[in-house]
């Protein structure tokens, strides 16, 4: 749960969340291929976020995809642009699909 109560600095527990929350989203790690500036647009949102007092970490991932639903701009998180993929290849017909046009 979050404490509401702002945090004027950070401490290393602090910003190893922080690079938890941004590796779950898919902006960071090593599997990402996301350009540095939109993962330093997302740093900055969670940063201001926990420096206003949202220090859960479930808490910040929730924004963090609130945010990439709602940006104008298509501003998905990495991760929901992955799944969404997955979704529309599901919906394609997925593996089954696949396995038919070879026949």
């Amino acid at each position: 749960m979050s404490s509401n109560t702002p945090h004027d600095y950070l401490e290393t527990s602090h910003i190893q969340m922080l690079d938890r929350v941004l590796q779950r989203a898919g902006f960071f790690g090593p599997e990402s291929k996301v350009d540095v500036g939109v993962a330093r647009e997302a740093a900055q949102y969670l940063l201001k976020l926990f420096q206003g007092g949202i220090d859960a970490e479930e808490d910040l991932v929730v924004a963090l995809d609130a945010r990439g639903k709602s940006h104008a701009n298509g501003g998905d998180t990495p991760r929901q642009v992955r799944l969404e993929a997955v979704n529309r290849w599901a919906d394609d017909g997925g593996w089954s699909g696949n396995m038919q046009a070879r026949d």
